[in-house]
């Protein structure tokens, strides 16, 4: 069986030298304003503003009770407005929010109807955005922390992660990207409708497919909503 690999940021990179992003994808722009990067000391994550005090992100990310500081600059490591919120992950899956103090203003991504990703063709192409590796891990080297996209396939799965993760697949050779290190949280999308948030990857290099939480189950929408818009 293939070792499944959180796409959090390794710790040693944190330390040493600057995070990267999407592979295979483009610079994001202002294209998805409401996507941001959380960073604690060990971990950098990706995630997204889904009302002025909730931001999602994944349930590894950090650790339950976690002070959280969250940026939405493009550039994250030059940013204007540091918001900070504390952590909590969710028990129905890889989900987490940081509860925001202060208000974050909009624009905010939108959330998908109950089961909507049951009924989308494969091969459907979805948008990954996030804040982490842009080239493999072994070649990486010099770049800053930069928001990224990129557009995936919706490939079919047929062990039992379906139920709970859209299998996403990256092949650079039809000019599709995928998620890498740094990426986790950060939102699968279907216009500005969060579809899932990055889970894990089955190999190192990110070369293979990734994984995304999906967000359109019952169990974790009740989760989202628990806390206070």
């Amino acid at each position: 069986m293939k070792r499944l690999l959180v796409m959090t940021v390794l710790a040693l990179t944190l330390g040493v030298a600057p995070a990267y992003a999407i592979l295979n994808g483009e610079p994001d722009g202002n294209d998805h304003p409401y996507v941001g990067m959380a960073s604690v000391p060990g971990s950098l994550c990706s995630g997204a503003r889904i009302s002025e005090h909730r931001f999602l992100t994944a349930g590894h990310c950090f650790a339950p009770g976690a002070t959280v500081p969250i940026v939405f600059d493009e550039i994250g490591t030059a940013p204007t407005v540091v918001y900070t919120g504390t952590f909590v992950p969710s028990s129905a899956g890889d989900v987490g929010i940081v509860q925001v103090s202060s208000a974050m203003p909009a624009p905010y991504a939108a959330l998908p109807a109950l089961g909507s990703v049951a009924e989308l063709p494969m091969r459907q192409l979805v948008t990954s955005v996030g804040y982490g590796l842009r080239v493999p891990p072994k070649d990486f080297a010099g770049q800053v922390r930069q928001r990224y996209q990129a557009t995936s396939e919706l490939i079919q799965d047929s062990s039992f992660k379906s139920d709970s993760y859209m299998k996403l697949s990256a092949n650079p050779a039809q000019d599709k990207g995928g998620t890498c290190f740094g990426d986790s949280g950060g939102p699968t999308l279907l216009g500005d409708t969060i579809l899932g948030v990055t889970s894990f990857a089955t190999n190192s290099n990110c070369a293979g497919v990734t994984y995304a939480q999906r967000i359109d189950l019952a169990s974790v929408r009740a989760f989202i909503d628990s806390f206070p818009s």
